[in-house]
């Protein structure tokens, strides 16, 4: 389970490399005032990406901010009633597990990330003690390539205690490849940009084109302790 990332890029790249492919795009919210450092952990808001027609992705995208932790639409009371942990769709069952298949089917997103956290305890570990923090990273091999995605989902619900609307997203997870599986257990789907616009297809191969279990030499593993733990002088050396 993946439940804290980072995103570091700037939006005008996002907006440049739909660009290049002759996609428009445009951020229908304003750009939040958040320091790139800081990691986007369940339920904070984040950058989500979705198709204007979900039936032409490749017509227009539209850039929102949304909260990480789905609430399934057919959820009608208050949002802390909904306590199924729905930050991650497991890739072989979003098709099925009622709270994701009709996102799945009908309402694709991409979630920008430029890493990703996941967590394994120590030797010796014991319970209340504090777990290892890695942080999951790649080199581009393209200046658009800067620009990842996790393969989402969103919905919309109407909780009793809203008087609008609330949307939300979760990600895909699955299989570990073997950077990422000698600390954890699931990774989520990461994508380039034009398998990107394949996941948003909606008629397009879905799921069966994710790919979790990267080959070797994917991803680079750093044990990135938590900023707050540290001191400014640690925090500086980290590479």
């Amino acid at each position: 389970m993946c439940n804290e990332f980072q995103n570091r890029i700037k939006r005008g790249e996002y907006a440049d490399a739909f660009s290049q492919i002759k996609i428009p795009m445009h951020w229908a919210d304003p750009e939040p005032n958040r320091d790139p450092d800081d990691p986007v952990r369940p339920t904070n808001r984040a950058a989500m990406i979705r198709p204007v027609d979900p039936a032409d992705p490749r017509a227009g995208l539209e850039g929102v901010e949304r909260r990480w932790w789905m609430i399934p639409y057919f959820h009608k009371a208050p949002v802390s009633a909904w306590k199924s942990m729905c930050t991650n769709a497991r890739i072989e069952t979003i098709d099925t597990t009622p709270a994701f298949r009709e996102a799945y089917k009908r309402r694709r997103a991409l979630i920008p990330v430029s890493s990703f956290i996941e967590y394994d305890e120590p030797p010796g570990w014991k319970k209340g003690q504090p777990k290892r923090r890695w942080e999951v990273s790649w080199t581009p091999t393209s200046e658009t390539d800067r620009v990842r995605f996790f393969a989402g989902i969103w919905d919309r619900a109407h909780p009793s205690d809203l008087a609008e609307p609330i949307e939300s997203f979760a990600f895909v997870t699955g299989p570990p490849g073997p950077e990422v599986g000698a600390v954890h257990d699931r990774q989520p789907a990461v994508l380039t940009l034009e398998q990107g616009l394949e996941w948003l297809d909606l008629a397009g191969p879905g799921k069966a084109a994710l790919i979790t279990e990267t080959p070797p030499g994917t991803y680079r593993v750093t044990e990135a302790p938590r900023a707050q733990l540290m001191t400014a002088e640690m925090r500086k050396a980290l590479p």
